[in-house]
């Protein structure tokens, strides 16, 4: 029997120890990889979201907050008034997004100058900082009622709204300097301004023609394309998005005028990125129009209603216009446009808004307008698609 040499077994053994490691190695460090590559997949799509992350700003866009009077009675509790409740249901939209729009049709004259409804309007102080509260930071007050009180409404309202931080308010001034500053609000590094202008003036209780030509900076006119063409140009040397409200149109009519047509070129053609148009108290299209330079503008023609006491069912059929504002390679764009359909519920001592798919079934029958009609959800639904067309993403 032959005698084991000790110290080349030790050698051996040795050897095969370090040839375990190195194959230990090489498989730690080439072939394991390719069987758990779910880490190395995770990095590869978070470095790429990161790569395709872009500047962000979220629009809501809503129509015609109309202070009746069977609006501002609801409001009113002991010698004061709270708007909030009105808007409960829709505020986690407002609230939500960056930016959001409202036509307050009705000026907010305030106390001093007589709370009244239809058809001289002159509503609360109050209403603004409860709209404020409910996430809207985008006012408009130009319309057909900017003159209900006279300019006595408009230095009332301006006076207001100028209480209030990081929210623009534009439509009615109450000085020439008040008129030329551009409104600009920012979010995430992106400049928006606002621009509004109406179509006419109502003539309840004054001459609002005259006054004009005695404070002509008081309320912008559509007719004025001259001030239009400087205002968006003005705005272009401060702002990345020019964002126009125009209270034009005709009301309770579906159909959009040749007028509407004509202004909504104008704005494409000058550049605006988006016209939000309100005055006919029922919703009309949403489309895109072509710019001379090449350009596009989202025009959406009227959003309808947003709160009121009008009696008619096309009224009570509203929207709420959503997108975003895209900033890439030094370029903005809008993006996922959807239109949402609102509901104007009056009745049973309410006046309140609720997006249409989430209406109660049981404040249908006690509607002001709608009680005695079943199927008008149904109908409301068939109206909107018929209405806003298969192009825009329409929200249930």
């Amino acid at each position: 029997m032959k005698k084991i040499n000790k110290k080349r077994v030790a050698f051996a053994s040795l050897v095969i120890i370090c040839l375990i490691i190195i194959i230990a190695l090489i498989i730690n460090l080439t072939i394991l990889p390719l069987f758990n590559n779910s880490n190395g997949v995770t990095k590869n799509k978070q470095a790429k979201e990161k790569k395709e992350s872009y500047d962000t700003v979220s629009l809501v866009a809503v129509g015609d907050n109309i202070i009746h009077e069977r609006v501002f009675q609801y409001a009113s509790t002991n010698g004061t008034y709270d708007f909030t409740p009105c808007y409960k249901h829709i505020k986690k939209y407002i609230q939500d997004a960056d930016l959001a729009f409202i036509n307050q049709e009705t000026i907010l004259g305030g106390d001093t100058l007589k709370i009244t409804g239809y058809p001289a309007f002159n509503s609360p102080s109050e209403l603004a900082k409860n709209l404020i509260d409910t996430g809207f930071n985008m006012i408009n007050g130009a319309t057909n009622h900017s003159f209900d009180r006279d300019f006595e409404g408009v230095k009332a309202a301006s006076q207001t709204w100028r209480q209030y931080q990081d929210i623009i308010y534009t439509g009615t001034y109450d000085s020439q300097s008040d008129r030329d500053t551009i409104r600009i609000i920012e979010k995430n590094g992106i400049k928006f301004a606002l621009l509004s202008y109406t179509q006419s003036l109502n003539e309840y209780n004054t001459n609002p023609y005259k006054l004009l030509k005695q404070t002509a900076y008081a309320v912008p006119l559509l007719e004025d394309t001259a001030a239009i063409k400087a205002d968006v140009q003005k705005a272009k040397e401060q702002a990345d998005v020019i964002i126009v409200s125009a209270h034009w149109g005709d009301e309770n009519e579906a159909e959009v005028t040749a007028k509407q047509q004509e202004y909504a070129q104008l704005f494409a053609d000058l550049g605006v990125d988006l016209v939000i148009g309100t005055h006919p108290h029922i919703i009309q299209p949403v489309t895109w129009v072509n710019g001379q330079s090449g350009n596009k503008t989202l025009i959406a023609y009227s959003l309808g209603n947003f709160l009121s006491t009008m009696e008619t069912q096309d009224t009570q059929l509203e929207g709420m216009l959503s997108l975003n504002f895209i900033k890439k390679d030094a370029k903005i764009f809008i993006d996922d446009i959807t239109w949402t359909p609102l509901i104007n519920h009056f009745g049973d001592n309410t006046v309140e808004v609720y997006p249409l798919a989430k209406y109660p079934d049981d404040k249908l029958a006690k509607h002001f307008v709608l009680h005695d009609k079943p199927n008008i959800i149904q109908q409301y639904k068939a109206k909107t698609r018929d209405v806003i067309g298969d192009k825009i993403t329409i929200k249930d």
